[in-house]
């Protein structure tokens, strides 16, 4: 009898940590994605990232549609809890700029927004392509 009540609480204990254990696991976010933004005064335009990931490293590469970030490797890349972030350097014609980006992982889909130190910020959507 107290084999068997072991047994059970046993049981008890392995299926209510599993399912948790299964919710901690990352997303797998490597791959090709695609979306849109928009620019000011420059209109809508295409991004696509370039998501890797070696010895738990990320590694994001982004270009756009404009030409204006052709293959520019992203700095300080952090995925947790969800959510993507990193930053890069852009040559608006003027003088480089960072712009920052955070996207919400669900899924196959990512949103969040762009921003840069001038106050400027739009929206991104993007989908696993």
């Amino acid at each position: 009898m107290k084999r068997a009540f072991n047994f059970v609480i046993l049981s008890v204990f392995v299926f209510t940590l599993f399912p948790g254990a299964l919710l901690c696991q990352e997303a797998d976010i490597t791959g090709r994605w695609e979306g849109t933004t928009y620019v000011p005064d420059q209109g809508e335009d295409g991004l696509i990232l370039i998501i890797e990931k070696t010895e738990g490293v990320y590694k994001v590469v982004i270009s756009d549609t404009f030409g204006m970030i052709q293959g520019a490797e992203a700095d300080d890349v952090s995925f947790e809890e969800g959510t993507l972030s990193f930053n890069f350097s852009i040559y608006d014609g003027y003088e480089d700029m960072m712009v920052w980006i955070t996207l919400e992982v669900n899924g196959d889909k990512m949103s969040g927004y762009w921003e840069t130190a001038d106050g400027s910020r739009d929206t991104i959507e993007m989908a696993r392509k």
